[in-house]
């Protein structure tokens, strides 16, 4: 499989995160992240990969890590599941992992700020 392109970075995340890329920034799936996500997270791969485009495009919440200023983006299904995407240096921008988090650790960003709401209304 050649690395593809399977969301954007859009306009709404870029602005609740306060970003500095360009709205419509591709959002690329290589080979090595499938492999990093089957190998890591085996059971959250299992499940949720078949969703990864609609979590990326439609998820309910997003989350800019302050230790690697990767983006995760968090769906919630019967279990929170989280897209993590990291900026490249060079401007590209990769689905690197997907996991899930458990109610008390979703609870605990939520109640902390850390997580930015993001649904299709405007």
């Amino acid at each position: 499989m050649v690395t593809r392109q399977v969301g954007i970075i859009d306009e709404k995340t870029i602005k609740l995160l306060g970003l500095t890329i360009s709205p419509g920034t591709p959002i690329l799936l290589g080979e090595s992240n499938i492999s990093h996500m089957k190998e890591s997270h085996p059971e959250a791969y299992k499940k949720y990969f078949s969703s990864l485009e609609t979590i990326l495009s439609e998820p309910d919440y997003v989350n800019l890590n302050p230790n690697d200023g990767s983006i995760k983006y968090i769906k919630t299904f019967e279990d929170h599941v989280v897209i993590g995407v990291r900026v490249s240096t060079k401007g590209n921008a990769f689905a690197r992992t997907i996991f899930t988090i458990e109610e008390w650790k979703f609870k605990q960003y939520a109640k902390g700020g850390y997580l930015k709401e993001h649904t299709k209304k405007a």
